[in-house]
């Protein structure tokens, strides 16, 4: 009987946690940089998987909150996977100002370059070599570089070219070292999945890459250096037979605003 119980409770608190709403998360970032609202969509970790059909959960929200910019910061595709999903949503997006950076995942496809080129062809701008101006927002970008990254912060540093507000799109969180010597206002990755698994009623992830059981950086918003660092909890799991446990597909809006000037 006790066995039973056991198996039952196990079966209860993992078809418990397979919710899979679409999680929305909406924040606002102050900056003196700007002198009117941007608002940044965060959509990670796609995995080539579906959310509805015609990525009508995704598109949902997108069309609703209407966004000045959507970024991708990594997994779009995925090894052995039907890039054409991935494609399916890019094309729902076109006509709207798209960036992304490669991830992991990205990283070990032999077809990248000829994805980049499918990308570029459909609007999709890719800020891994020079940075782009959106109005009061200049963005630049990192590919995928592995566990551990050896590039120095002054080269990042180099990229940007203006005084405005300066976003870098990244898809690891780990890089944290890196991250505190940046001379940037937002740092925008996905990567942790939010810790795959995450302990109910929490914020807590069980593990991530990189950062082991118990991980810190898996989601929403830290300071590091003098830049704030949001990590986007993603779309897809990574592995399509690992689920999300207690940790639901999420789709950011970050919107920059003006700071109010105090009295």
């Amino acid at each position: 009987m006790k066995k039973e119980i056991i198996i039952a409770s196990a079966a209860v608190f993992v078809l418990g946690g397979l919710q899979y709403h679409m999680d929305i998360t909406e924040l606002s970032i102050p900056s003196e940089k700007v002198t009117k609202p941007v608002t940044i969509c965060v959509l990670s970790d796609l995995h080539c998987r579906r959310f509805g059909k015609k990525q009508e959960k995704i598109m949902k929200e997108v069309r609703e909150k209407d966004p000045d910019l959507i970024v991708i910061p990594g997994d779009l595709f995925d090894v052995d996977r039907d890039f054409s999903i991935s494609f399916e949503l890019l094309d729902l997006l076109r006509g709207r100002n798209v960036f992304y950076v490669s991830g992991n995942h990205d990283r070990y496809l032999k077809e990248l370059p000829q994805l980049y080129e499918q990308m570029e062809e459909m609007g999709v701008f890719i800020p891994e070599e020079d940075s782009f101006q959106y109005g009061e927002i200049e963005i630049a970008g990192l590919k995928d570089l592995g566990r551990k990254t050896s590039v120095k912060s002054e080269e990042v540093n180099r990229r940007f070219q203006t005084d405005g507000f300066r976003l870098l799109l990244s898809h690891r969180p780990n890089y944290i070292s890196l991250y505190e010597q940046l001379d940037c206002d937002l740092i925008i990755c996905g990567h942790a999945h939010g810790g795959q698994f995450r302990i109910p009623f929490t914020h807590q992830g069980i593990i991530a890459p990189q950062q082991g059981l118990f991980p810190k950086y898996t989601e929403g918003l830290h300071q590091t250096g003098k830049a704030k660092l949001f990590i986007s909890r993603g779309l897809a799991s990574g592995d399509p037979h690992i689920p999300r446990l207690y940790n639901n597909p999420e789709i950011a809006f970050l919107t920059i605003v003006p700071k109010e000037e105090k009295e």
